[in-house]
């Protein structure tokens, strides 16, 4: 049997948040869930989280050798049993450079009943943590012989960012952007590394000086092959995902309505976003009405759930406009005398789409969503509200299927299943 003895290895990861991140609390004070908060009232990640996201790589018997036995499977230790050989830290905000402190937004989704189908006139909202906030955690491991650094394993992962927190994750949430990896290792045999574990804080960033760590190759781990989609898109027209405003500033108009925007930067700059699940709804529908049944299972249920991950998409070089137009009874169509809706938006964009699917999934979803991106590219496809007076329509640029170009134009779709079929992901 191995020994968790001898050796002592620490890594301490600072990463910024890509997207959005919602980790609840269970609480309610603020919105229907509450981000987790420490005693001073900021918003942190657990190492609990954390640990079951790192587990989540490995295969079983790693995962519960390293990591422990998985409670949620009944699978109970000894009181005298080994314990986890990796201890996993809170993430924490971290100071950045400039004082940049973090920004939470309440953000709306449809409330859904147990068979997670949409409730009729309820709604659902959540607090989230910006883009952009800082984080440090911890990872300590025992290492005897025989054992690997998991740390070094994990590093590399963090840096091809397939680190996902929280919840809707597979919608666009809780995506890791920029991630330094430090790390220090101990040999407790020899007496000058004994001392010098002892004087050792991890806490202290000091301790950390020239420790910054190099990924190297690491081992194969138990997740799936998963196939990366980016498309890189130009807007044609306007975008209207809105967000219904209640502010009142005393001699400032607000709009009636305004496209959703995130808040990023040192200087607060306003940004314009699609949310992960915009485009999968949108996808959805239209995979759906090309064959019909094929999204049955990748896009989850009320026993699965999502494979497909439709992340969220920034839109940069927008410009703001706002419009204002006679405001339509949504009951009759009508117009409604005497009454104006003022809704601001935004053109002239450019943004990213990124998909993310595992390489075996049937050929059918493939064709469709091969067909998808063409008719998106095509204007086909569209996303968001008022598409039918134009808004939500993009056009494609460039197109990637795990880093290697397709070219967008006439016969896009035979292009990407002669990609796809190159790297022979699809079952046959």
């Amino acid at each position: 049997m191995r020994n968790n003895t001898g050796k002592k290895i620490y890594y301490r990861i600072v990463f910024q948040t890509a997207s959005a991140l919602s980790a609840g609390s269970g609480e309610n004070r603020y919105s229907d869930s509450d981000f987790i908060r420490n005693s001073v009232g900021e918003p942190f990640i657990p190492g609990s989280s954390l640990a079951g996201i790192y587990r989540s790589f490995f295969t079983e018997n790693d995962a519960e050798y390293y990591f422990g036995a998985d409670k949620k499977e009944e699978r109970k230790q000894e009181e005298d049993g080994p314990g986890s050989r990796v201890l996993v830290y809170d993430a924490k905000l971290q100071d950045t450079e400039g004082g940049i402190p973090y920004r939470r937004v309440i953000r709306d989704c449809v409330a859904l009943d147990e068979w997670k189908t949409g409730k009729d006139g309820h709604k659902f909202d959540f607090e989230t943590v910006e883009p952009g906030a800082c984080f440090v955690t911890y990872l300590e491991q025992n290492c005897g012989p025989g054992d690997r650094d998991i740390g070094k394993e994990l590093a590399e992962i963090w840096r091809e960012r397939r680190i996902y927190i929280g919840r809707k994750t597979m919608r666009g949430l809780g995506s890791i952007g920029k991630a330094m990896i430090y790390r220090r290792s101990f040999d407790l045999t020899e007496q000058s590394e004994l001392d010098a574990w002892l004087d050792f804080d991890m806490y202290q960033e000091k301790d950390w000086t020239d420790a910054e760590f190099e990924a190297e190759d690491r081992q194969e781990t138990g997740r799936g092959r998963m196939i990366s989609i980016e498309f890189n898109l130009k807007q044609k027209g306007g975008i209207s995902i809105r967000r219904y405003t209640t502010k009142v500033t005393t001699g400032v108009i607000q709009p009636d309505a305004e496209q959703l925007t995130c808040i990023t930067g040192k200087d607060g700059q306003e940004v314009p976003y699609i949310p992960g699940s915009s485009w999968a709804g949108a996808f959805r529908h239209h995979m759906e009405r090309l064959i019909p049944g094929c999204t049955r299972g990748c896009f989850g249920d009320c026993e699965k759930r999502s494979a497909i991950r439709f992340g969220e998409s920034f839109i940069s070089g927008a410009s703001a406009k706002v419009l204002t137009r006679n405001a339509v009874d949504r009951f009759t169509g009508g117009v409604i005398e005497t009454a104006l809706f003022t809704e601001k938006m935004w053109y002239g964009g450019t943004t990213v789409l990124r998909i993310e699917l595992p390489a075996e999934v049937d050929m059918e979803v493939w064709q469709a969503l091969a067909a998808s991106l063409a008719d998106l590219h095509a204007g086909l496809l569209s996303v968001g509200g008022l598409t039918a007076v134009g808004r939500g329509i993009f056009e494609g640029e460039t197109l990637f299927i795990d880093h290697e170009p397709v070219l967008p134009g006439d016969g896009m779709y035979e292009r990407i299943l002669k990609k796809l079929e190159e790297m022979r992901v699809w079952k046959k």
